[in-house]
């Protein structure tokens, strides 16, 4: 769990100093230090999924530029039951706010659109003693 908060200081503080392609940015600051990103997805320049390690996989939307300045992430951490969370970050890496399900779930599971940003959310609690 230590790893994962790093991994969220490191990707924002990374993305402060960014002036371009915030995602790419960060993926290339990230890997410079010696983190290992592995990209499973990419739309564009505004939507990016990628692995951070066995466990964690990370989505990154970047809202255009004449919509807003904001970008949402997902982080879905599977150990072994798979749960997201969802926040809302301006482009110069400042939380604003977190995004919660529209309904009450011990393991909520969220993704990105990849066209639209918009997340969706659905319900992993089918899981059994």
């Amino acid at each position: 769990m230590r790893k994962v908060l790093l991994l969220f200081f490191l990707l924002f503080s990374l993305i402060a100093s960014a002036e371009s392609n915030v995602i790419k940015q960060f993926l290339s600051d990230f890997t410079a230090i010696g983190g290992k990103v592995i990209m499973l997805e990419e739309y564009g320049d505004q939507y990016v999924r990628v692995q951070l390690n066995d466990s964690t996989t990370m989505e990154v939307f970047e809202c255009p530029a004449n919509l807003c300045d904001k970008m949402f992430v997902v982080t879905t951490i599977c150990a072994p039951h798979c749960s997201s969370c969802a926040r809302v970050y301006n482009l110069l890496g400042e939380y604003l706010f977190p995004l919660e399900p529209p309904f009450t779930s011990v393991f909520p599971l969220a993704t990105i659109d990849k066209e639209t940003g918009r997340i969706e959310w659905k319900d992993n609690d089918n899981w059994e003693y």
